[in-house]
């Protein structure tokens, strides 16, 4: 099946960047197709993939052997147009979402809040799609679409998220 998102998706993303999270590689891996169908369409569209080391190498870690790993490096090249780098500005952002989240950024992973501040540094120049919606709280990321992914068992759904500018 298709991956389904609403029609207004492709539109507002023209032109901007679309920071991929660790579960969407990892979910293209189950449903190569249908998520090969769904990058190509994002880049036919000017919609730039990107994602950052954190999340490179969160899918790196722990694979059985060497040919696993490069089957992943060679995963992520295929999917992504660019690695985001880190700016000595980013830690600062870092520090400050922890700052704002505050109790209830108890949970967050060290990749997630380095997600948060790139799109904090981005604005609207930038969108985050992500499966694990609960880290991302709604009143400092506007959650801007949801994407379902059907598949045998169910629905896999992802949050499309940008920055507040405050």
């Amino acid at each position: 099946m298709e991956i389904v998102y609403p029609t207004q998706f492709i539109s507002s993303l023209r032109g901007k960047h679309l920071l991929l999270d660790t579960n969407v590689f990892r979910d293209a891996v189950s449903r190569s197709t249908d998520f090969s169908r769904f990058f190509n369409n994002l880049k036919q569209n000017d919609i730039t993939l990107v994602t950052v080391d954190f999340v490179r190498l969160e899918l790196l870690k722990g694979s059985v052997n060497e040919t696993k790993y490069k089957e992943k490096e060679k995963l992520i090249a295929e999917i992504v147009d660019a690695t985001i780098p880190m700016t000595p500005n980013m830690i600062e952002l870092m520090y400050s979402l922890i700052q704002i989240y505050g109790i209830d950024g108890t949970a967050l992973t060290i990749t997630d809040v380095l997600l948060g501040a790139m799109l904090m540094q981005y604005g609207d120049n930038i969108a985050l799609l992500m499966r694990d919606t609960t880290d991302f709280i709604q009143r400092v990321f506007k959650l801007l679409f949801v994407v379902n992914a059907p598949f045998g068992k169910g629905i896999w759904t992802y949050g499309v998220y940008q920055y507040i500018n405050s």
